[in-house]
């Protein structure tokens, strides 16, 4: 039932508000605007209105079919009378019996709506978790981007003192050598993360069906609004009403249906009919009452069919026609006139040990593919499981690291404040710290995604689950003050050319 409903729930209870508040999109601002874009879910949404119409035309079967029937017949000839006749009458017919045959059409019809039903959930579902992906990637990269951002403003930094330093002399050439490496390799990794922004900006706009040039721009502090969980070892079962189980058991209920139409096909049909109006000869208004009743049955006797309709009708006055199925028209007096037909069609079901054959190779197929299905469900959730727990560890590791490198940047950060390393020096050590925090951001986004693809096959909320938490306010955590420590210690310098290099202190030093 929570399957159903999470997706409307968040999105109509955040994704309205936001989109109308603002411009900057949310989580769920993006599945909103993906929703309602997509072209095929739109389609699916447009197929599912055929089924009321189906069931709609199953269920006049059972209603009387009215008609009104007009025959005429008129013949002027040489040398003969000249004869005219015509007849109208109101026919009625009202199925009788037919073997439940319409009742199971209806339910098959009614299981093809739900099976169609479940797949748009899947489609929904893909959709659903190509877009989160793509959002939570791009997230990613835009924190990483901006991070260098920070790194490009204390580049800029270093390179004007750099500058400086060449003008005075007091930069070596294998410390300029040194430093124009560092520059080179760093604006690389810059240009590299700029693309990568882009790429994502492109394909999360992709999958919201947005066009390159329409504006999309993100909510920022992500990072600020999710907790997220350390993975336990509860066991993990994957939801019983997922979609595509749902629609496995739908599809061998229908093939169930379909073996049953086939055991049942030697049920005849019994069809009651009546009709009632006016004949005669002399032009309108027609002088003659008419009026009958029929009775029509079918039926299939192992592959041969059997068809016998009979009718009794009357006629007041005059002469009329009564047409007879297969023979044509036979005239008849004034009074009570009748006839029976029948015929037997020996093997003219030629494809019916075919359609038992068909019947019983989709049953074997369903059957096999539900297999399957369980067994790709099964796979898919330990495996996703496995991948969980090593994105968590290892961003725990980096997350630890950053930490301790933190503390060490600091004092670094004092040494060269009494220029007793160089600033390329430090920049190396602030080069590891980066780097660690890097990967911590990208492990932390992937344990998300992780978790994600995770609870969708669980069944449970994408945005409250046992791995993560999405806030409705700002979340202090463990992460977001890692990264606010990382903005205070790149502040600006004054644009200073350091002094002559001073030798460091040692007790060796202070013997001499």
């Amino acid at each position: 039932m929570w399957r159903l409903s999470w997706v409307w729930f968040f999105l109509c209870y955040f994704g309205i508000c936001s989109l109308s508040a603002s411009d900057l999109f949310l989580w769920e601002d993006c599945l909103w605007v993906g929703l309602e874009r997509n072209a095929q879910l739109k389609l699916e949404k447009t197929k599912s209105g055929l089924f009321p119409i189906l069931l709609s035309e199953k269920w006049k079967q059972y209603l009387p079919k009215l008609g009104v029937h007009y025959f005429g017949i008129f013949s002027r000839n040489q040398e003969q009378l000249d004869q005219e006749y015509r007849d109208v009458r109101l026919q009625i017919q009202q199925l009788l019996y037919d073997g439940g045959e319409i009742e199971r059409d209806k339910q098959k019809i009614e299981i093809k709506q739900l099976i169609q039903s479940e797949e748009k959930k899947i489609l929904r579902e893909k959709i659903i978790q190509n877009i989160s992906l793509a959002y939570l990637n791009l997230n990613k990269r835009i924190l990483i981007d901006s991070i260098y951002d920070l790194r490009l403003e204390r580049y800029q930094l270093e390179k004007k003192k750099s500058d400086l330093e060449i003008q005075t002399n007091l930069l070596s050439p294998n410390e300029f050598k040194s430093q124009k490496q560092w520059e080179v390799e760093f604006l690389a990794k810059r240009f590299h993360t700029q693309a990568a922004k882009e790429s994502s900006l492109l394909e999360l706009k992709q999958s919201m069906f947005l066009a390159p040039n329409e504006s999309l721009v993100l909510e920022p502090g992500i990072t600020e609004r999710i907790q997220i969980f350390e993975p336990t070892n509860a066991p993990i079962e994957v939801d019983e009403n997922h979609p595509v189980r749902k629609k496995n058991r739908l599809q061998i209920e229908l093939s169930n249906l379909e073996e049953e139409s086939l055991k049942n096909d030697w049920k005849p049909k019994l069809v009651l009919g009546g009709y009632f109006g006016r004949n005669g000869n002399n032009g309108f208004p027609l002088q003659n009452e008419i009026y009958g009743v029929s009775l029509g049955f079918q039926a299939n006797l192992g592959g041969s069919s059997f068809v016998s309709n009979t009718q009794n009708g009357f006629q007041s006055e005059g002469n009329g026609i009564q047409r007879i199925p297969g023979y044509g028209p036979q005239a008849v007096g004034p009074g009570e006139n009748a006839f029976q037909s029948g015929s037997i069609g020996l093997f003219d079901e030629v494809g019916r040990d075919k359609k038992r054959f068909d019947s019983q190779l989709s049953q074997f197929q369903i059957h096999s593919e539900k297999e399957q299905t369980e067994l790709f469900l099964r796979n898919t959730s330990k495996s996703i499981e496995v991948r969980l727990r090593e994105e968590y560890s290892k961003y725990s590791l980096y997350l630890d690291y950053v930490q301790s490198a933190f503390h060490s940047l600091k004092q670094k950060r004092e040494e060269k404040k009494l220029n007793l390393i160089s600033d390329l020096e430090y920049l190396r050590v602030e080069e590891e710290v980066f780097i660690a925090l890097e990967k911590s951001i990208e492990h932390y986004f992937n344990y998300i995604s992780t978790a994600f693809e995770l609870v969708i096959l669980l069944g449970e909320d994408p945005f409250r689950n046992r791995y993560y938490q999405v806030h409705h306010s700002k979340y202090k955590s463990m992460f977001t003050e890692l990264l606010f420590d990382w903005k205070e210690l790149t502040p600006k310098e004054n644009l200073q050319p350091r002094g002559p290099k001073k030798q460091k202190l040692t007790p060796f030093f202070l013997e001499e």
